[in-house]
């Protein structure tokens, strides 16, 4: 009997411990860019060339617990944009939840950004890369790559 007790107790405190895993990454965090890059079209010159762009994103990255597969724990995940009300839903390439991998990473998209967020170094990388593809030279959609700071809100 005291076996008993002594595997369940175990057991539980397994569990216990495995919650609370995935509750310490639920929750929201705030982000902002510290610096960013991307590409413009010089009309002096005619071609498309690297530059460093202000840091502008700010956004709320917020993540619900759904469920823990094989490929690792699977979240509802939102953005919302600095300045905004409305939360954009931040979706894994393959599943309709976005999933933090075996090494840690948050990995997830919006319509137009592509995330990746490592939230225990506290950092995150988003890029946009529409624009230049269009065919079109000129500078009022361009590709950019911002990396930044998550801090966790609550």
């Amino acid at each position: 009997m005291l076996l008993r007790i002594l595997i369940w107790s175990v057991v539980a405190a397994m569990t216990v411990a495995v919650s609370f895993a995935q509750q310490t990454k639920e929750g929201a965090y705030s982000c902002a860019a510290e610096s960013s890059g991307g590409i413009f079209y010089n009309d002096r010159t005619k071609k498309w060339e690297g530059t460093g762009f202000r840091p502008l994103s700010k956004f709320v990255l917020k993540l619900k617990y759904v469920r823990t597969t094989a490929d690792g724990d699977e979240y509802a995940a939102t953005i919302t944009p600095g300045g905004r009300n409305d939360a954009l839903p931040c979706l894994s390439y393959r599943t309709q939840l976005a999933r933090i991998n075996e090494l840690g990473f948050l990995v997830c998209r919006t319509e137009f950004y592509n995330y990746k967020f490592n939230l225990k170094a506290g950092r995150f990388v988003e890029a946009y890369l529409m624009g230049y593809i269009n065919g079109q030279d000129i500078n009022d959609d361009t590709p950019l790559v911002s990396g930044g700071v998550c801090t966790k809100i609550e």
